[in-house]
């Protein structure tokens, strides 16, 4: 999965580049030109986020079961008919159905590849009703002495289950009613923290490790990166800065609450930087009556030439670095660094961090 935030540029380079020489008339000397390479860094004000009172803590370690899932028995003696509704796919892994139930049992199969954890859902308006999972022989036979499940209305709850292929089964009382079963079987089973779970259960983030955190089954810090372009007209010419962050590893993986003078993200996930690919430049490009001007500056706000490999400079891992998820946009929404331009003292940005928790491997 390749999730990043771009900041298209407002203006292109090479048209506005192409307009002026056009209009002044002195393409050939304009082209011939090169880009002087600045070797100092812009006096933007390099300080620190100043995270002194964001105090974090840590969450609960998740169990293989949870707390609302019980065993359920149903009666032996009761025959059982292998068939289900149709839900599209027996072994998608995630999945919702809508049903009625007007007889004693409706039944829903599904297939686990693998160890999974899996995270069940019911809601109804007859909340003696419950979903109870059972397993499937490979005779194709219903286990429903041993099944585990949970009442309807009680919120989700996840179970480990092995790869295999499980009957999950709707039941209750005489008097029915309408329901809608919700699935998500997508994640692998080893998770410590649960980050975040949509209500239908669409989505489901859990933290393994801080080199692992799988939404969906997918590990979303891979090929991780937040980017910002933008480039704006001048008399006679442009200005362009680019900020490109990449991840290779992490040092820390937070949620709490992020807002800016830019950008609010109530739910958000902060993945702090160890090890990463790392490129700051700006660009200044001026063309009055043929006498023209091209600077280029790679040089970060702490002095250091890029790209580069972040992590190996001195002010690397003086503070925190957060690539900032909005987890309800599922969008890479902010790299909240003293690296990043607008948090220097010129670039005047201001944020505040609060309900901080520590997911520790």
């Amino acid at each position: 999965m390749y999730l990043t935030k771009k900041f298209l540029r407002t203006a292109c380079a090479a048209l506005t580049m192409a307009v002026l020489l056009a209009t002044t008339g002195y393409a050939e000397k304009a082209f011939a030109s090169e880009a002087v390479e600045v070797t100092e860094a812009e006096d933007v004000g390099f300080q620190p986020l100043n995270l002194e009172d964001a105090e974090s803590e840590e969450s609960e370690v998740l169990g293989e079961i949870s707390d609302n899932i019980e065993s359920m028995e149903l009666p032996s003696g009761i025959e059982v008919p292998r068939q289900t509704r149709d839900v599209g796919s027996t072994d998608a892994p995630v999945f919702n159905v809508n049903g009625n139930l007007d007889e004693a049992y409706d039944i829903y199969l599904t297939t686990l590849s693998g160890q999974q954890l899996a995270f069940l859902k019911l809601e109804s308006s007859n909340s003696d009703l419950a979903a109870i999972v059972c397993e499937v022989s490979a005779e194709g036979n219903i286990d429903l002495s041993a099944g585990v499940g949970m009442k309807a209305n009680a919120g989700y709850g996840y179970i480990t289950k092995p790869a295999g292929t499980y009957a999950i089964v709707v039941t209750g009382s005489d008097a029915g009613g309408d329901y809608t079963l919700y699935w998500n079987a997508s994640n692998p089973a080893g998770a410590k923290y649960i980050l975040n779970v949509k209500p239908d259960l669409s989505r489901v983030d859990l933290f393994y490790s801080n080199s692992k955190v799988c939404s969906n089954g997918a590990n979303i810090l891979d090929d991780l990166s937040w980017e910002y372009h933008e480039t704006w007209s001048q008399p006679g010419g442009y200005r362009a800065r680019d900020m490109i962050m990449k991840l290779s590893s992490a040092k820390g993986i937070y949620k709490g609450s992020f807002s800016s003078s830019a950008y609010s993200a109530p739910n958000a996930l902060l993945v702090d930087v160890e090890i990463g690919s790392w490129l700051y430049s700006t660009s200044y490009y001026v063309n009055i009556a043929g006498d023209v001007t091209h600077e280029m500056n790679s040089i970060d706000p702490s002095g250091l030439k890029t790209p580069r490999t972040f992590g190996e400079g001195y002010a690397d891992y003086t503070d925190h670095n957060f690539i900032i998820i909005d987890l309800d946009t599922f969008q890479v929404c902010e790299f909240l660094s003293p690296f990043n331009y607008f948090y220097t003292e010129q670039g005047g940005r201001t944020f505040t961090l609060n309900n901080l928790v520590l997911y520790p491997e």
